[in-house]
């Protein structure tokens, strides 16, 4: 059980889901080497053993990126297992890189949000819950 969020480049920058026209194609992060460099230059210490399957794991939990395998990057899915102190990360990360995270449960834009911890709060909440700690 993870918070999930989807990282994108669209043709530009949207602050909601809903403005996305149906005609719209993300438009490539860049090389796998080039987002894995992006990744590690904010996730200091991300194991790349395997180059499709990153794996960033320090005191306050871990992020797992799914990287896929085409040369050529068109996005990519973060497995959060974290406190909230990623969050910040995950945002610099976008911005840094002109992406978009799409928080899979709230379907709002992280670095569009006023609260972008509020997905993380919800989904740890929720494991919380299932695992009998609420």
């Amino acid at each position: 059980m993870s918070w999930d969020i989807s990282i994108q480049r669209f043709s530009r920058v949207y602050t909601s889901i809903q403005q996305i026209p149906n005609d719209e194609r993300c438009v490539p992060l860049g090389s796998q080497v080039e987002v894995r460099a992006a990744i590690s230059e904010v996730f200091h210490g991300t194991d790349w053993s395997d180059p499709t399957w990153g794996n960033y794991d320090f005191p306050g939990g871990s992020i797992e990126f799914n990287m896929g395998k085409p040369e050529s990057n068109n996005g990519f899915m973060l497995h959060v297992r974290a406190s909230e102190q990623v969050v910040p990360l995950i945002v610099t990360l976008c911005i840094q890189n002109g992406w978009q995270a799409l928080d899979c449960g709230s379907g709002e834009f992280l670095e569009q949000s006023n609260e972008p911890a509020s997905g993380q709060a919800a989904w740890l909440a929720y494991r919380n819950q299932v695992l009998g700690k609420a």
